[in-house]
Protein backbone atom coordinates (compact mmCIF):
# COMPACT_ATOMS: atom_id res chain seq x y z
CA UNK A 1 0.00 0.00 0.00
CA UNK A 2 1.28 3.46 -0.75
CA UNK A 3 0.92 7.04 0.39
CA UNK A 4 -0.25 9.57 -1.45
CA UNK A 5 2.83 10.99 -1.60
CA UNK A 6 3.85 7.84 -3.76
CA UNK A 7 0.76 8.27 -6.29
CA UNK A 8 1.81 8.91 -9.92
CA UNK A 9 0.70 9.93 -12.32
CA UNK A 10 -19.90 3.67 -23.60
CA UNK A 11 -22.83 3.71 -22.60
CA UNK A 12 -25.35 6.04 -20.57
CA UNK A 13 -24.18 8.01 -18.34
CA UNK A 14 -20.27 8.17 -19.31
CA UNK A 15 -18.02 10.97 -20.23
CA UNK A 16 -16.28 10.37 -23.66
CA UNK A 17 -13.05 10.72 -22.69
CA UNK A 18 -9.30 9.80 -23.83
CA UNK A 19 -7.41 6.88 -21.51
CA UNK A 20 -4.41 8.84 -21.90
CA UNK A 21 -4.48 12.62 -21.63
CA UNK A 22 -2.12 15.09 -22.80
CA UNK A 23 0.26 15.97 -20.07
CA UNK A 24 1.23 19.04 -18.79
CA UNK A 25 5.00 19.61 -18.52
CA UNK A 26 4.48 20.03 -14.29
CA UNK A 27 1.84 17.78 -12.68
CA UNK A 28 -0.40 19.47 -10.70
CA UNK A 29 -1.17 20.58 -6.93
CA UNK A 30 -3.31 21.03 -4.23
CA UNK A 31 -3.14 22.98 -1.28
CA UNK A 32 -4.85 21.59 1.76
CA UNK A 33 -7.15 24.42 2.84
CA UNK A 34 -6.48 25.82 6.30
CA UNK A 35 -3.22 26.32 8.12
CA UNK A 36 -3.04 23.34 10.00
CA UNK A 37 -4.95 20.80 7.17
CA UNK A 38 -3.38 17.65 6.61
CA UNK A 39 -4.44 15.09 3.99
CA UNK A 40 -3.05 11.44 3.48
CA UNK A 41 -4.74 8.96 1.29
CA UNK A 42 -3.31 5.35 0.75
CA UNK A 43 -3.55 4.08 -2.40
CA UNK A 44 -3.39 0.20 -2.92
CA UNK A 45 -3.01 -2.04 -5.79
CA UNK A 46 -2.37 -5.23 -4.16
CA UNK A 47 -1.71 -6.73 -0.70
CA UNK A 48 0.32 -9.20 0.98
CA UNK A 49 -2.10 -11.12 3.65
CA UNK A 50 -0.79 -14.66 5.63
CA UNK A 51 -3.64 -16.27 4.11
CA UNK A 52 -4.74 -17.09 0.52
CA UNK A 53 -7.02 -14.47 0.50
CA UNK A 54 -8.52 -12.61 -2.86
CA UNK A 55 -10.22 -9.64 -4.06
CA UNK A 56 -12.55 -9.62 -7.04
CA UNK A 57 -13.37 -5.77 -8.12
CA UNK A 58 -16.22 -5.17 -10.38
CA UNK A 59 -16.30 -1.80 -12.16
CA UNK A 60 -18.64 0.80 -14.27
CA UNK A 61 -22.18 -0.59 -13.35
CA UNK A 62 -24.97 -1.49 -12.19
CA UNK A 63 -26.54 -2.10 -15.46
CA UNK A 64 -29.91 -3.91 -15.93
CA UNK A 65 -27.74 -6.28 -18.28
CA UNK A 66 -24.73 -7.68 -16.75
CA UNK A 67 -24.69 -6.46 -13.08
CA UNK A 68 -27.54 -9.65 -12.33
CA UNK A 69 -25.50 -11.61 -13.77
CA UNK A 70 -22.62 -10.99 -11.86
CA UNK A 71 -24.17 -11.28 -9.07
CA UNK A 72 -25.51 -14.94 -9.91
CA UNK A 73 -22.73 -15.74 -11.10
CA UNK A 74 -20.84 -15.09 -7.43
CA UNK A 75 -23.83 -16.26 -5.32
CA UNK A 76 -23.87 -19.66 -7.08
CA UNK A 77 -20.36 -19.69 -6.02
CA UNK A 78 -20.80 -18.25 -2.39
CA UNK A 79 -18.45 -15.69 -3.19
CA UNK A 80 -18.55 -11.68 -2.80
CA UNK A 81 -16.49 -8.91 -4.55
CA UNK A 82 -16.14 -4.78 -4.32
CA UNK A 83 -18.72 -2.82 -6.78
CA UNK A 84 -17.22 -0.04 -7.90
CA UNK A 85 -19.68 2.26 -8.32
CA UNK A 86 -20.94 4.88 -10.98
CA UNK A 87 -23.38 7.58 -9.51
CA UNK A 88 -25.40 7.84 -12.48
CA UNK A 89 -26.02 4.38 -13.62
CA UNK A 90 -26.76 3.82 -10.29
CA UNK A 91 -29.41 6.85 -10.08
CA UNK A 92 -30.94 5.06 -13.12
CA UNK A 93 -31.14 1.61 -11.79
CA UNK A 94 -30.99 0.56 -8.73
CA UNK A 95 -32.40 -2.06 -8.32
CA UNK A 96 -30.01 -4.33 -8.43
CA UNK A 97 -27.85 -2.94 -5.88
CA UNK A 98 -30.55 -2.31 -3.70
CA UNK A 99 -31.02 -6.45 -3.84
CA UNK A 100 -27.51 -7.31 -3.22
CA UNK A 101 -26.77 -4.92 -0.40
CA UNK A 102 -27.26 -7.78 2.63
CA UNK A 103 -25.38 -10.51 0.37
CA UNK A 104 -21.96 -9.31 1.91
CA UNK A 105 -20.22 -7.58 -1.37
CA UNK A 106 -18.92 -3.92 -0.65
CA UNK A 107 -20.08 -1.05 -2.60
CA UNK A 108 -17.41 1.56 -3.59
CA UNK A 109 -17.43 5.02 -5.76
CA UNK A 110 -16.47 5.42 -9.47
CA UNK A 111 -17.39 9.17 -9.81
CA UNK A 112 -20.89 10.03 -10.63
CA UNK A 113 -20.29 10.10 -14.85
CA UNK A 114 -17.18 7.78 -15.02
CA UNK A 115 -15.05 10.98 -15.35
CA UNK A 116 -11.23 10.82 -16.14
CA UNK A 117 -10.50 13.26 -12.59
CA UNK A 118 -7.14 14.20 -13.79
CA UNK A 119 -9.46 16.55 -16.68
CA UNK A 120 -11.17 17.90 -13.17
CA UNK A 121 -10.65 20.57 -10.75
CA UNK A 122 -10.52 19.53 -6.82
CA UNK A 123 -14.22 21.06 -6.51
CA UNK A 124 -16.03 19.01 -9.54
CA UNK A 125 -14.48 16.12 -8.27
CA UNK A 126 -15.58 16.52 -4.82
CA UNK A 127 -19.31 17.47 -6.14
CA UNK A 128 -19.14 14.12 -8.06
CA UNK A 129 -17.68 11.32 -5.77
CA UNK A 130 -19.99 13.04 -2.92
CA UNK A 131 -23.03 12.79 -5.06
CA UNK A 132 -22.09 9.32 -5.43
CA UNK A 133 -21.33 9.16 -1.89
CA UNK A 134 -24.62 9.96 -0.56
CA UNK A 135 -26.54 7.40 -3.28
CA UNK A 136 -24.23 4.60 -2.24
CA UNK A 137 -25.48 5.00 0.93
CA UNK A 138 -28.42 5.39 0.05
CA UNK A 139 -29.55 2.52 -1.71
CA UNK A 140 -27.00 0.19 0.39
CA UNK A 141 -27.26 1.56 4.09
CA UNK A 142 -24.01 1.88 3.87
CA UNK A 143 -21.26 5.00 3.25
CA UNK A 144 -18.51 3.93 1.17
CA UNK A 145 -14.78 4.63 2.22
CA UNK A 146 -12.87 3.26 -1.05
CA UNK A 147 -12.42 5.03 -4.34
CA UNK A 148 -11.40 3.46 -7.78
CA UNK A 149 -10.70 6.68 -10.15
CA UNK A 150 -11.72 5.79 -13.98
CA UNK A 151 -8.94 4.72 -16.51
CA UNK A 152 -6.90 3.75 -12.97
CA UNK A 153 -5.80 8.31 -13.52
CA UNK A 154 -5.44 10.49 -10.22
CA UNK A 155 -3.17 13.24 -9.28
CA UNK A 156 -3.44 15.68 -6.32
CA UNK A 157 -6.68 17.22 -6.90
CA UNK A 158 -8.19 13.58 -6.92
CA UNK A 159 -6.15 12.81 -3.45
CA UNK A 160 -7.26 16.00 -1.78
CA UNK A 161 -11.12 15.33 -2.69
CA UNK A 162 -10.68 11.63 -1.57
CA UNK A 163 -9.19 12.80 1.56
CA UNK A 164 -12.28 14.94 2.39
CA UNK A 165 -14.22 12.38 2.19
CA UNK A 166 -12.09 10.09 4.36
CA UNK A 167 -11.60 7.67 1.23
CA UNK A 168 -8.56 5.37 0.59
CA UNK A 169 -8.16 4.42 -3.28
CA UNK A 170 -7.89 0.96 -5.16
CA UNK A 171 -6.44 0.31 -8.13
CA UNK A 172 -5.68 -3.76 -9.25
CA UNK A 173 -3.26 -5.98 -10.03
CA UNK A 174 -4.92 -8.44 -12.35
CA UNK A 175 -7.54 -7.17 -15.29
CA UNK A 176 -9.68 -9.16 -16.83
CA UNK A 177 -10.66 -7.59 -20.15
CA UNK A 178 -13.85 -8.43 -22.15
CA UNK A 179 -12.16 -8.47 -25.56
CA UNK A 180 -9.43 -10.90 -24.57
CA UNK A 181 -11.42 -12.78 -21.53
CA UNK A 182 -9.98 -16.28 -21.76
CA UNK A 183 -6.29 -15.32 -22.32
CA UNK A 184 -6.92 -13.02 -19.27
CA UNK A 185 -8.07 -15.65 -17.28
CA UNK A 186 -5.38 -17.74 -18.34
CA UNK A 187 -3.22 -15.24 -17.12
CA UNK A 188 -4.62 -14.46 -14.05
CA UNK A 189 -4.68 -18.23 -12.82
CA UNK A 190 -1.43 -18.40 -13.52
CA UNK A 191 0.29 -15.25 -11.94
CA UNK A 192 -2.46 -14.30 -9.43
CA UNK A 193 -1.53 -14.92 -5.35
CA UNK A 194 -2.65 -14.21 -2.19
CA UNK A 195 -3.29 -10.53 -1.96
CA UNK A 196 -3.74 -9.97 -5.87
CA UNK A 197 -7.15 -7.54 -6.34
CA UNK A 198 -8.69 -8.35 -9.58
CA UNK A 199 -10.47 -5.79 -12.32
CA UNK A 200 -13.79 -7.19 -14.46
CA UNK A 201 -16.36 -4.93 -15.39
CA UNK A 202 -20.31 -4.83 -15.36
CA UNK A 203 -20.66 -1.89 -17.25
CA UNK A 204 -19.65 0.02 -19.97
CA UNK A 205 -18.29 -1.26 -23.56
CA UNK A 206 -16.52 -4.45 -21.75
CA UNK A 207 -19.11 -6.93 -20.62
CA UNK A 208 -20.35 -9.76 -22.47
CA UNK A 209 -21.06 -12.99 -22.80
CA UNK A 210 -17.62 -14.29 -23.26
CA UNK A 211 -16.48 -12.08 -20.49
CA UNK A 212 -19.36 -14.07 -18.15
CA UNK A 213 -18.47 -17.24 -19.01
CA UNK A 214 -14.79 -16.33 -18.03
CA UNK A 215 -15.41 -14.97 -14.92
CA UNK A 216 -17.08 -17.59 -13.98
CA UNK A 217 -13.92 -19.93 -14.89
CA UNK A 218 -11.74 -17.92 -13.05
CA UNK A 219 -13.96 -17.69 -9.66
CA UNK A 220 -14.06 -21.63 -9.96
CA UNK A 221 -10.25 -22.07 -10.84
CA UNK A 222 -9.41 -19.59 -7.85
CA UNK A 223 -11.42 -21.46 -5.19
CA UNK A 224 -10.52 -24.99 -6.91
CA UNK A 225 -6.61 -23.41 -5.98
CA UNK A 226 -7.52 -22.87 -2.08
CA UNK A 227 -8.29 -18.94 -2.27
CA UNK A 228 -11.14 -17.29 -0.25
CA UNK A 229 -12.57 -14.54 -2.19
CA UNK A 230 -13.15 -10.94 0.51
CA UNK A 231 -13.81 -7.35 -0.03
CA UNK A 232 -10.61 -5.19 -0.91
CA UNK A 233 -11.51 -3.46 2.43
CA UNK A 234 -11.54 -6.47 3.99
CA UNK A 235 -8.05 -7.46 2.44
CA UNK A 236 -6.34 -4.47 3.21
CA UNK A 237 -7.45 -5.14 6.61
CA UNK A 238 -6.15 -9.16 6.32
CA UNK A 239 -3.94 -10.71 8.78
CA UNK A 240 0.07 -10.13 7.60
CA UNK A 241 -0.83 -7.08 5.81
CA UNK A 242 1.62 -4.06 6.91
CA UNK A 243 0.59 -0.81 5.16
CA UNK A 244 3.34 0.24 2.87
CA UNK A 245 4.88 -3.35 2.57
CA UNK A 246 5.95 -4.67 -0.99
CA UNK A 247 4.97 -8.83 -1.58
CA UNK A 248 8.21 -10.57 -1.18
Amino acid sequence: MLGAGSVAGAGIGFVSEPAVATESPTARTSTPGGKTAAYRVDVAFRAAPSEKLIALTIDDGPTAQWTPKVLSLLQRRGVVATFFLVGKRLAADPTPTARAADSGHAFANHTWSHTDVTHRDEAFIYDSLERTHALVERVTGRAPSLFRPPYGRIDSPGIAACARLGYDVALWSDHVTGSNPSGDVDTTLRQASAGSIVLAHDGGPEPNDRLMTQLDRLVGGLLDDGYRFTTVSQLLAAPGVTPGAIPR
